[in-house]
């Protein structure tokens, strides 16, 4: 993607504030470990791994196969129920025993300055990158704390972690009975979301279309209008999507698909592609200081 095919809507609404990320694994991705090698897993990644404790056979082949077929949240749950009581310590010695250092594509979502950011990760990576930046006006709240929407109307800017953090594990979201538990539990949150879908532009950062996360996430949204007729929300994808599928998100998500080149396998492409936005972004707030338009 080159500077020029951001489009005008969303770089308008990030300009202004009126636009809201949603970073997945793929940019916790873009930290490394205090060894200088190791780097945060993505979700499908983090479950082959943990798989690996049990060797495959008639007893644990259907958590292979739902690895293998996408079914994320099940495989999970299974693993989860192995583990038993050693659960929150692999989790994080993946997470956060490594410590983790920030890279490039945190500092420059920081810079972009979204007044919120919702996170899916369970680290805290991007959060100590924003708060270095922006100092003491950001809030790290939880889906589950009793005023997580305080986000809505309150002019702070707030990094919402949507499925929790390790510093709290037993209110972690990472399994299909987690998410059904917390969407009854915690409804005020689910809500809340609801509403900045209605008011806010969002923009998929890290997360793959077939994720459980942006499904479960847009699955309330009432997209039944006709998609031409209502401003999109953008999913950034460096996968090569077909038309039918681009299509088809746009449909049934109102997610209009981006796209970049990875360039390789650490997705460096993914630098390059939101240092543009970011030029975008920032000559757009210069036009609206100088015409006093905000």
């Amino acid at each position: 993607m080159m500077q020029e095919n951001w489009p005008d809507p969303l770089v308008r609404d990030i300009a202004r504030r009126r636009a809201i990320f949603v970073i997945g694994s793929g940019v916790s991705r873009h930290a490394l470990g205090m060894d200088g090698i190791t780097r945060p897993p993505v979700w499908k990644g983090f479950l082959n791994d943990a798989a690996k404790r049990f060797p495959r056979g008639p007893e644990t082949e259907h958590i292979y196969n739902a690895i293998e077929h996408g079914d994320l949240l099940h495989a999970c749950e299974w693993l989860k129920n192995r583990y038993d009581e050693d659960w929150t310590a692999y989790l994080r010695s993946r997470f956060v025993d490594p410590r983790y250092t920030p890279g490039k594509l945190h500092e420059l979502i920081a810079l972009l300055d979204t007044r919120v950011v919702f996170s899916l990760n369970f680290d805290d990576i991007y959060e100590n990158k924003s708060r270095e930046i922006n100092e003491a006006s950001q809030f790290t709240k939880n889906y589950s704390d009793p005023d997580v929407c305080e986000f809505l109307r309150n002019d702070a800017r707030y990094v919402v972690k949507v499925h929790g953090n390790l510093a709290s594990p037993a209110t972690l979201i990472f399994t299909q009975e987690d998410y059904a538990r917390a969407r009854i539990k915690h409804s005020l949150f689910y809500s809340a979301f609801d509403a900045a879908l209605m008011t806010h532009t969002f923009l998929f950062i890290g997360c793959g279309y077939g994720d459980p996360d942006v499904n479960l996430l847009l699955e309330n949204q009432a997209f039944s209008a006709d998609p031409n007729s209502i401003n999109p929300h953008y999913f950034l994808t460096s996968d090569n999507i077909s038309h039918d599928m681009k299509k088809s998100l746009r449909k049934n998500r109102n997610l209009k698909t981006l796209c970049y080149d990875k360039i390789d396998d650490n997705h460096s492409g993914l630098v390059s592609t939101i240092e543009c936005l970011y030029s975008r972004v920032t000559e757009a707030r210069s036009l609206l200081l100088e015409n006093n338009n905000w």
